[in-house]
């Protein structure tokens, strides 16, 4: 009996916690008829974001790894504590822009619900991951220290992490639009539409490079030469790693850039 009361116990002060670790917004866009784009700038923590059925932008908050949003401390003797814990999360729209921002100084994450025709720009700097799953806009995901996922997307990508995996599955691919997936430390690993028209620029200078597409690759970039002699300087010639190729007959450049790690194309 003992046991099951303090059971009770520690669930109902997880709960308890658990409230007092988030917020939610709900904000409408001016006009959920015309293009829209949400812009998400973070300093400490992770960005979820999910298309749905629906024309309102609704945000909720947690604090970061499962912690508070700052040390709580134990009230003083004879007190008790005023209000729950909060994110400091502000939302702005205006005219059809939707940016979100959190606190500077503690860990949050983000999970976001918007429509699922929505541009997005979103960026991390440390301790959380950016993920996104069947939104249909031009998406730009950037994450200092973490990985970057996208999955079930439409539209075009631009995706880095500068210490993390870059993951995304594209369903269908904006026409004459570049993209480019680019981490320095981490794979990469891109599903492409099979029926995609583009031309490739693949780099893993401590990495291999994999696809079952049948790409055609190009061979005439030739060594690049740097002559300064007349000018007293040196003569150097260098060997560029970037592989060069196209496929389903070439289009907009999609660029694959890694320093460490491999890069792997998979055909849809």
């Amino acid at each position: 009996m003992r046991l099951r009361t303090w059971t009770i116990g520690l669930a109902l002060a997880v709960a308890a916690l658990a409230q007092d670790t988030g917020d939610r917004l709900t904000v409408p866009f001016r006009d959920p008829s015309k293009p829209k784009t949400l812009i998400v700038k973070l300093i400490n923590g992770g960005i979820t974001v999910r298309g749905y059925n629906g024309n309102d932008v609704i945000v909720d908050s947690q604090g970061g790894a499962g912690r508070p949003l700052r040390k709580r401390h134990e009230p003083p003797p004879g007190m008790h504590r005023l209000g729950p814990d909060s994110s400091g999360l502000e939302v702005t729209e205006d005219n059809n822009v939707m940016t979100v921002q959190a606190g500077l100084m503690h860990p949050v994450n983000l999970t976001i619900q918007v429509p699922v025709q929505t541009s997005l720009r979103l960026t991390t700097m440390t301790g959380g991951r950016i993920e996104v799953e069947n939104v249909s806009g031009e998406i730009e995901a950037e994450n200092m220290n973490g990985a970057v996922t996208l999955t079930n997307v439409s539209g075009s990508v631009v995706a880095n992490s500068m210490n993390g995996r870059v993951t995304v599955s594209l369903d269908r691919a904006a026409p004459n639009k570049t993209m480019s997936f680019s981490t320095m430390n981490g794979a990469i690993d891109v599903t492409l539409p099979a029926d995609i028209k583009a031309n490739l620029r693949m780099r893993a200078d401590n990495g291999e490079i994999f696809t079952d597409f049948d790409v055609k690759l190009d061979g005439s970039h030739p060594p690049q030469v740097d002559d300064q002699r007349k000018n007293g300087g040196r003569y150097r010639v260098r060997v560029d790693k970037t592989l060069y190729g196209s496929i389903n007959g070439g289009g907009p450049e999609i660029r694959f850039t890694t320093y460490n790690g491999n890069i792997t194309i998979h055909k849809k």
